[in-house]
């Protein structure tokens, strides 16, 4: 982790320098006078429906018969009520606090005259959906009319923004034209992340941290963010070798930090007791501590024990992991249908699988559109489209072609990979779903990716269920997934294990569901370890009797895919989804909260419980684009992603206190 050389200038009195982290982040800044005023909206519906859509039951086309200005503009018809009309997604152009110059022309034949609207159907901060008319007045029959508001101010706390034209009582069919809204074009500034050195957080490093970073040196337990800024060459301590640096950086005598590196790859090692030695803990497991009961010292001695929580991993539950070293990748495109083919170098093998494409409306990100990249299709595509986003997905709705979901271990990746009887020959179902979408990645690496004008740097996994277990998976152990987002996992996936929910009360009444919802069965080991679920996993994994006796718990799991350049988004839902168990999805998320905390990457980490669909739901999609819009490209969110942060069993009705003192225990 490098940072920006300082200036040779050098202040005698206050000795300040700036700080700039190498990956600058993004926050929102309020109107200054000093943005330009752009068409953010521009509308004329000379070529199509310019991502227009129908409301309710109206439906929308483009027309020739009439146009205010050019050759065509938006017929809306079929309108059952009033309320139906035409209707647009506001992208993340549009935020909450931030003010609009909104027109739109109406315009409807035959005769006499009707009240139209212009409104903003928007969701407030407490999830409950709001209209605002922007502006209304009457319209003449034959008469183009304008509706505008030159200052409209989008509420405090709104996001999910729709921009709609509608009529008042009457439910005529009308055309609409050049709708423009204007304003302040987002420069994005930059903001800056927790760096070493800045002991105080002010943006800069001057005499002031010298004097904090040695009291923290006299600090026995440094607080871990204190610990994060001192610990400057990162061997676990604050001494006075990082005072040394952090006065040669003010006085100019370096111009940089020593770097730290958190990506060094460890061997393999896989000299774990068998099962029927481990010793049984109810307690979740610390992600710190070594198998030899040693413990991480340093962010940098990260890296040495996550590479030995994938081995166990690999061991104990899912099976090895196939890295592509011995995979030769081609793809041959027809249509919307991609087909993978892969020939495994030191046999000969070759087998082959379809995948789906879905491409983006209109390509919004630089250097290609981002792609998700799904373990099966429904996934909400045409969302994800409609933001700029392309979707790859193995191609079936709750199938996966890759490898059949069972036990016979059969399939492409059973084809080139075949089910022995060694330990290292026992690759799950899991991992080979895992595999098919890393192949997704490898074909677009090989060339797909530029013929589709796909972006594979900027890559999202996610899947439901069975393949929300199968996600996580593929988001520890393939690491140019630049986001991970499992979908209701559940137990095998990002649910911990020793964590119940059955029995337990809930009050949803926040998320517009019951306010007294008690959970049923969740899903337990003996289930996974039945003929119909065991073959997502390796055969040591049957020989668990107890979970208290796995000594992992799947914090650990998504603790795998902790990076400063890669993202973890876990998706749950809290009512008709007991098997799931999402309270404990909440917990693992604490759990692997303290990792990334451990990490200095705290904004890496999201979660979003909606309240029902055992899915990625619209809601799922919208927050996943915002999410990666603003951590990977800077682009200012309209959605409100400090919710991201939370769940509603975090609310003081539904806290669990042993959620509390669950990881007290652990080494940090």
């Amino acid at each position: 982790m490098k940072f920006l050389k300082i200036t040779s200038l050098i202040l005698a009195a206050g000795l300040t320098v700036p700080v700039c982290c190498g990956a600058p982040d993004i926050k929102k800044s309020s109107a200054d006078g000093s943005q330009e005023i752009v068409n953010l909206l521009e509308c004329g519906f000379e070529k199509g429906t310019d991502d227009w859509s129908g409301r309710g039951a109206a439906s929308v086309k483009n027309s020739s018969a009439e146009s205010k200005s050019g050759t065509a503009s938006l017929y809306v018809s079929n309108r059952s009520s009033a309320w139906n009309g035409a209707v647009i997604t506001l992208g993340p152009d549009f935020s909450a606090g931030s003010t609009y110059d909104a027109s739109a022309w109406v315009k409807f034949t035959g005769s006499g005259s009707d009240d139209f609207k212009l409104s903003l159907q928007y969701t407030d901060s407490s999830g409950t959906v709001k209209y605002a008319a922007l502006a209304e007045k009457p319209a003449a029959a034959g008469q183009w009319t304008e509706l505008s508001n030159s200052s409209y101010t989008i509420p405090d706390g709104a996001s999910d923004l729709y921009l709609y034209v509608e009529t008042a009582d009457s439910t005529i069919d009308f055309y609409v034209d050049d709708v423009v809204v204007k304003g302040e074009k987002y420069k994005p500034p930059v903001k800056i992340k927790r760096t070493r050195g800045d002991m105080d957080g002010d943006g800069v490093i001057n005499s002031f941290d010298l004097i904090l970073i040695r009291q923290a040196a006299e600090e026995s337990s440094p607080s871990s963010d204190t610990k994060f800024r001192g610990d400057i060459d990162g061997n676990g301590v604050i001494d006075d070798t990082d005072i040394g640096y952090v006065s040669d950086f003010i006085l100019g005598n370096i111009r940089e930090f020593p770097e730290i590196e958190y990506g060094e790859e460890y061997e393999k090692t896989y000299d774990f007791a068998s099962v029927s030695s481990l010793k049984s803990s109810s307690d979740i497991p610390d992600p710190f501590k070594f198998v030899d009961g040693s413990t991480v010292q340093s962010p940098a001695e990260w890296r040495r024990r996550a590479n030995e929580i994938s081995c166990m991993y690999e061991y104990y539950m899912y099976g090895k992991w196939r890295d592509g070293s011995d995979d030769e990748v081609s793809y041959k495109i027809s249509g919307n249908t991609m087909t993978i083919t892969v020939k495994r170098k030191s046999t000969g093998k070759t087998a082959s699988f379809p995948a789906k494409i879905t491409l983006p409306n209109k390509v919004r990100h630089e250097g290609g559109a981002p792609v998700i990249v799904g373990m099966h299709t429904n996934i909400k595509e045409n969302i994800a489209a409609s933001l700029g986003y392309a979707v790859i997905c193995l191609d079936g709705v709750f199938t996966n072609p890759v490898a059949a979901d069972n036990d016979s271990h059969t399939g492409p990746f059973y084809t080139l990979y075949p089910y022995g009887n060694s330990w290292d020959e026992q690759t799950g179902v899991l991992m080979a779903w895992s595999w098919g979408c890393s192949k997704i990645l490898d074909a677009l690496y090989n060339g797909a990716g530029e013929e589709l004008n796909i972006n594979p740097d900027s890559s999202i996994v996610t899947g439901v269920s069975r393949w929300g277990k199968a996600t996580a998976v593929c988001g520890a152990y393939d690491k140019r997934f630049k986001m991970v987002a499992p979908s209701c996992s559940g137990a095998g996936g990002l649910a911990l294990y020793r964590y119940k929910s059955q029995g337990k009360t809930y009050d949803f009444s926040s998320k517009g569901a019951s306010s007294a919802y008690t959970y049923g069965a969740n899903e337990h080991l003996g289930s996974l370890q039945s003929s119909d679920e065991r073959g997502w996993f390796n055969n040591r994994f049957r020989e668990f009797r107890d979970v208290n006796q796995i000594p992992m718990d799947q914090h650990m799991l998504g603790s795998l895919v902790a990076d400063k350049d890669r993202y973890l988004f876990i998706i749950g839902s809290c009512i008709n989804e007991d098997w799931v168990n999402a309270p404990a999805m909440w917990a693992s998320y604490l759990g692997i909260k303290r990792v990334y905390d451990f990490l200095g990457i705290s904004d890496n980490l999201a979660i979003n419980i909606h309240t029902e669909g055992h899915a990625v739901i619209e809601e799922d999609v919208r927050y996943m684009v915002q999410y990666f819009d603003y951590h990977v490209y800077g682009i200012k969110p309209s959605m409100d992603l400090s919710k991201l942060q939370t769940s509603v069993f975090a609310l003081p009705k539904n806290h669990d206190k042993y959620l509390d003192t669950f990881t007290d225990k652990w080494a940090y």
